[in-house]
């Protein structure tokens, strides 16, 4: 994956190349490669048909590649709930951002799941408690789970992971059968939806909040999930400036912030700074990222507050509102309660691209994000 993040299984590469934040995605797919460790042979055990809807949906929820992959479905060995049937979705490629698993799931109801189940095996107690012995066990992670006893249509509770971070409790969401077997890390959508319009719906309320440039009516909104300390994104930093070039009138870019607070720890006060700029001076937020970007290696924990506050007094910021924003528990928040809802919507790394909902490989020094681009405005 050419992001910050932890692949399965992990690169041998340097730089911020572990899969999403603090090794909870590592169990994430961990998870799933022990619901089908061994692939079944197809004449014994084939994997099981979710019909033509559910394959309408996996294919809405499947990154686009700029290069060919090979997708392969393996059999569910775990037990799901009574009312639902799941197979296993392996995608590979020699583009490494495209590669991953899935765990797609129907149910009886009408709904769809597509994303990776927690298999609580060896946990007893209260749901909460199950919850917390397995993280603790797996993750070594102390999480808060709060559930709501309220029946969703499939049968099942919603749940919230809540973890202390810097900046406050990071929210991750998702869903538990009753009898506490399993854990789905994100939420099952009816069969009737349009999934890339589901996703979106659920950044609604931080899109409003971020930086975007381009056009006030777009045909193509690009969301790039991103983080200010992680190399990748620095590299990626200039994909968009083409393609805003060519289709201002027809492209929206929006920055979602999306620290990874774990392993970057300095990533979200330099977010912080970058709401507090883009709220007094929208167009000097896109300077703020390039210097940002171009002086990453030299930052630090201990060094980004006078950076940040000393680019703000440079620029004639209104230093006072500024220091108020830096401190603002509802910014910081914000930004916090993002993350936790791009992780629950399978942004798996930084950086992301969802292009009109499509979760988009920007491909080699972001040709492949163009070329959809372009695409999507020939139609």
């Amino acid at each position: 994956m050419n992001g910050c993040g932890i692949p399965p299984p992990p690169p041998p590469f340097a730089d911020c190349m572990k899969r999403l934040v603090f090794a909870l995605f590592a169990l994430f797919i961990a998870s799933a490669a022990l619901a089908a460790e061994e692939p079944a042979k197809p004449a014994e055990k084939p994997a099981p048909s979710l019909g033509a809807r559910a394959e309408k949906l996996i294919k809405e929820a499947l990154p686009i590649c700029s290069q060919p992959v090979t997708e392969t479905r393996v059999p569910l060995e775990h037990a799901l709930p009574g009312n639902m049937i799941g197979t296993v979705v392996r995608i590979a490629s020699k583009q490494q951002a495209c590669e991953g698993q899935w765990v797609a799931i129907v149910s009886n109801e009408g709904d769809f799941f597509m994303g990776t189940p927690w298999f609580l095996d060896d946990t007893t107690g209260t749901l909460e408690q199950k919850i917390k012995t397995f993280t603790m066990q797996n993750l070594k992670q102390v999480f808060e789970p709060i559930v709501d006893r309220t029946k969703t249509r499939t049968g099942l509770y919603r749940a919230t992971l809540l973890q202390t971070m810097e900046g406050g409790k990071l929210p991750l969401e998702g869903e538990i059968d009753p009898e506490g077997t399993v854990f789905f890390f994100g939420h099952f959508v009816p069969m009737s939806a349009d999934y890339r319009v589901t996703r979106l719906k659920a950044f609604e309320s931080y899109l409003s909040q971020s930086p975007t440039a381009g056009a006030a009516k777009p045909e193509v909104t690009v969301i790039e999930f991103s983080d200010f300390e992680c190399p990748s994104c620095q590299r990626a930093a200039g994909y968009m400036k083409p393609i805003l070039s060519a289709h201002s009138d027809k492209v929206r870019y929006i920055r979602y912030d999306t620290p990874l607070l774990g392993i970057h720890p300095w990533a979200l006060p330099a977010a912080v700074a970058g709401r507090a700029i883009w709220r007094q001076k929208p167009d000097l937020f896109w300077t703020y990222k390039e210097k940002v970007y171009e002086n990453q290696e030299k930052l630090s924990a201990f060094t980004i507050d006078e950076f940040t506050r000393g680019f703000a007094q440079d620029h004639d910021l209104d230093l006072a509102k500024y220091d108020a924003d830096v401190k603002s528990p509802e910014l910081i928040a914000g930004i916090v309660n993002g993350v936790g809802t791009a992780f629950s919507n399978d942004v798996r790394a930084t950086p992301t691209y969802i292009v009109n909902g499509a979760v988009v490989d920007a491909g080699t020094e972001g040709k492949g994000l163009a070329d959809y681009v372009n695409g999507l405005l020939k139609k």
